[in-house]
């Protein structure tokens, strides 16, 4: 009796029906555990820079380029032909970028019914007052009416500018995020760090160190 040829079937161990589907379901399964891990990992990133955040970005013919992300221009508070005013104070008087030029400004989205923003008002005042003189402070009150952003502000002894972004266009123009949301505008206009979502007050002071002068 001769040997089988090298790799004849009659040596080959028979294959069960289920190996084949058992292989692929492991593999199925390695992938799923990969990518519950990296969106995990994902969702624990703080969507922000820091101190270290970089400069302006520039387009190809060298100019700033606006936009909501760390390291370019902040939108101005007007519509994209710069005629028409997104923002105006619970007074009704239009509120312009350049309202707060050479200044660091902290820029907060918010609303009444939103109970984080309930939850960080006082101690986004008491950073403001922390830092008087060095520092602006914007909060932006998004589809509301100027006597429900006025008496909470008054409610809370807020004494620094209210904005009302009655259409949502400004939130748009800052990338649309939900409530609260907060972005660190240098004196020169730039983004320097962002954050989405409530702050604690020792978060503020990590995140107001990417505008502040050092000291």
């Amino acid at each position: 009796m001769q040997d089988p040829p090298v790799g004849d079937s009659s040596e080959r161990v028979p294959r069960r029906p289920g190996d084949r589907w058992t292989r692929r379901r492991s593999a199925l399964g390695l992938g799923l555990v990969l990518l519950i891990g990296t969106l995990a990992w994902v969702s624990t990133v703080r969507l922000g820079g820091g101190p270290t955040a970089p400069a302006a970005s520039v387009g190809p013919a060298g100019a700033a380029v606006t936009g909501p992300a760390i390291g370019q221009l902040a939108p101005d508070f007007v519509s994209a032909d710069g005629q028409k005013p997104l923002l105006v104070d619970v007074d009704g008087n239009p509120i312009r970028l350049a309202d707060f030029a050479g200044k660091p400004l902290w820029i907060v989205f918010w609303a009444t019914w939103c109970t984080p923003c309930q939850e960080e008002a006082a101690d986004i005042r008491a950073a403001y007052h922390g830092h008087e003189g060095d520092l602006v402070v914007l909060a932006i009150d998004v589809q509301e009416p100027a006597a429900a952003a006025r008496a909470f502000a008054q409610a809370r002894e807020l004494d620094y500018p209210i904005g009302l972004d009655s259409t949502a266009a400004v939130k748009t123009l800052y990338g649309d995020w939900g409530l609260p949301a907060h972005f660190f505008v240098g004196a020169d206009g730039v983004i320097r760090d962002r954050y989405l979502g409530q702050l604690t007050a020792d978060l503020m002071e990590q995140h107001l160190k990417a505008i502040l002068p050092p000291g």
